[in-house]
């Protein structure tokens, strides 16, 4: 859809009308410009470390990458935006003196992105006012709404993933002069290639026949759109005349556009017949026939889907015939619903919940009484009580002796003499640490806390070698875990400067 209004064909105009046509339209264009403009005001308000950062280049930049890649199998996401960014932002750095900083990037990039979603009004459209000057000099407020980017889910991508488009706003912005519609401005720049080429301005020639490929991919983007949605919801397009009318121009549009490009290859070929190999003048020319042949195949393809649009339209009214009817306009969750929600207070959005919640759950109706539920539930047998508890076995003297003999004697004896070698008290956890360094092996290490196990038994009938009482701490080893417990000599002795003799 044009963002444009144009004036009722066959209808006589005067003068008068024809002017203030103009003015509104023109004044139209220059307030969709407005945001960047809000946009590039901002740049000295900004934190000190990114003041430094043209934001309305970059915008424009932001768009640019976008309007390349619409239509194209690889879309521009957030991840291909910071990737071309990348060298513009590092001239910007090295232009005020500073070391390139992927961190400082990611933070201006998503204030661009931010401001082009509009994000500080919850991605709502931006809203200019404006003063329209009618033919009896009486002055009409209105309001221009629209919007620059919109994020899409890409569905051809392996596994889905969200990609910025341009809206027909920004498309209009963007690529009209003043008004053109978008066919209009891809004739003129075509023509504009065709002269540069006879004129020898080859430079200029190829990044206009750039410009004249994106110009074509847009166009197929915004004649595909109609495709695709007619075959997701038939009803979101007008084939009564909108469609027809559209597909008819377009026709025509692409048949006067693939005889302009045929010329255009003609030029190229003459010339470069002309030019001397391997030199800029040559290797510009060429780049001119590479984007025009891009175009004409970009056209030859839209050309053979707009030729079966009409059986896209009659398959897809045939398969939604029984289809129940939709909701024609399917709001966005985030921006139409979560967002605008989240902004209101506590009692506004309680409102809202309180009415719209009875609708999006299930009914639930009371539970009724049966007596058959009833008499087998009195017959199940009684369910076991659940523990909340761990039952611990108690550990009889008598198992150490069992364990001790998994060991052979002489480790046996090395860690009864190791024990009978104390002179002070010391923990469990330090013993062990001590064992370790000298190089005690693991088995000698589990014999160590067999005994100091055994030790513990105050009713024990055997001579104990040391005595071993529990501290109330935790035993802090890599190896065994449990209660922490003090070891000291059976009988008094003189304590030592050392732990050992």
């Amino acid at each position: 859809m044009d963002l444009f209004q144009q004036l009722p064909e066959n209808e006589p105009v005067n003068a008068d009308e024809a002017r203030s046509s103009t003015l509104v339209k023109r004044l139209r264009v220059l307030l969709h410009a407005f945001p960047l403009f809000q946009l590039s005001q901002s740049d000295g308000r900004r934190d000190e470390s990114l003041r430094h950062y043209d934001t309305l280049v970059l915008a424009l930049k932001i768009l640019d990458v976008i309007a390349e890649r619409m239509g194209m199998e690889v879309e521009a996401d957030r991840e291909y935006i910071d990737y071309t960014l990348e060298p513009v932002l590092n001239g910007m750095d090295a232009k005020a003196g500073l070391l390139p900083d992927r961190e400082r990037h990611q933070q201006i990039v998503d204030r661009i992105l931010s401001f082009l979603r509009n994000d500080s009004d919850a991605g709502r459209p931006f809203k200019q006012t404006y003063h329209d000057v009618q033919i009896d000099g009486s002055i009409v407020e209105r309001q221009l709404e629209f919007r620059l980017i919109r994020d899409e889910f890409n569905l051809s991508a392996q596994g889905g993933e969200t990609v910025m488009k341009l809206t027909d706003e920004a498309v209009n912005l963007y690529f009209n002069a003043l008004g053109l519609d978008l066919e209009d401005s891809q004739a003129a720049m075509e023509a504009i290639v065709h002269s540069q080429l006879m004129r020898g301005k080859f430079d200029e020639a190829r990044d206009n026949a750039h410009y004249a490929l994106r110009q074509s991919r847009l166009y197929r983007d915004k004649l595909a759109r109609m495709l695709r949605d007619t075959q997701r919801d038939i009803s979101r397009v007008d084939w009564v005349e909108a469609a027809p009318k559209l597909i008819a121009d377009a026709m025509k549009h692409l048949e006067t556009r693939l005889d302009v490009e045929g010329n255009i290859i003609q030029v190229t070929q003459a010339r470069l017949d002309a030019l001397t190999p391997g030199t800029r003048e040559s290797a510009a020319v060429a780049s001119v026939a590479a984007y025009i042949q891009q175009c004409i195949e970009t056209h030859a393809h839209l050309q053979k889907d707009l030729i079966v649009a009409r059986t896209t339209f009659l398959d897809s009214q045939a398969q939604q015939a029984f289809v129940p009817a939709h909701i024609s306009a399917h709001p966005n969750l985030m921006r139409d619903v979560v967002m605008p929600i989240l902004t209101m207070n506590v009692a506004d959005a309680q409102s809202v919940f309180d009415r719209t919640l009875p609708f999006l759950v299930t009914p639930q109706p009371p539970a009724m009484l049966s007596l058959n539920n009833l008499f087998y539930g009195l017959l199940r047998p009684k369910r076991a009580q659940r523990k909340d508890w761990i039952d611990i076995d108690t550990i009889e003297p008598d198992r150490f002796d069992q364990d001790m003999s998994r060991y052979s004697a002489l480790d046996r004896e090395i860690v009864e003499t190791f024990l009978q070698g104390i002179r002070k008290p010391t923990t469990l956890t330090s013993l062990l640490a001590f064992a370790r360094e000298q190089h005690f092996s693991a088995a000698q290490c589990e014999i160590i806390v067999l005994l100091v196990m055994q030790h513990f038994d105050v009713n024990s009938t055997e001579t104990p070698i040391v005595c071993v009482e529990k501290t109330g701490g935790l035993l802090e080893d890599p190896v065994f875990f449990g209660d922490e417990v003090m070891i000291s000599p059976y009988a008094p002795l003189h304590v030592q400067k050392s732990l050992f003799d």
